[in-house]
C-alpha cells in the first residue's frame, strides 16, 4: 500500500478549503478509480497549548499500484494540475509513501 499526500502551507494564498475538499479532491479519487482504497482531507487547526499545524489542508490518496497511480497521473496531469488555481495560487508539498 502507498499514500500520495498533498499538503498547502499555512501562507497558501487564496485558498479555498470548501473547494479543495468537496471537488478537487474526490475529482482526483474518482480518476485514480480502483486503485485509490481511500482518501481523507485534513484541514490543519490552532488548538491552544499545541504547536501550530503545519498545513492550512492536506489531503491523503491509498493506493494499492505505484505503477497505476502513476500511469493515472501521466494521464491525467492536465486536468489535475490546472484544477488547482480553482482553490489556491499555491503549489501543493506533494508527498509518497510506503504504508506499512
Amino acid at each position: 500500500m502507498f499514500c500520495a499526500s498533498v499538503a498547502y502551507p499555512l501562507d497558501a494564498e487564496g485558498f479555498d478549503f470548501d473547494y479543495f475538499r468537496t471537488r478537487h479532491a474526490p475529482m482526483f479519487a474518482e480518476l485514480l478509480g480502483e486503485n485509490c482504497v481511500r482518501f481523507e482531507v485534513h484541514r490543519g487547526l490552532a488548538t491552544p497549548g499545541a504547536p501550530p499545524p503545519p498545513f492550512v489542508a492536506a489531503a491523503y490518496f491509498w493506493v494499492t499500484s505505484a505503477e497505476a497511480f502513476g500511469a493515472t497521473l501521466g494521464e491525467h496531469a492536465a486536468t489535475v494540475y490546472s484544477d488547482i488555481a480553482n482553490f489556491s495560487q499555491t503549489q501543493p508539498v506533494r508527498g509518497w509513501a510506503e504504508v506499512s
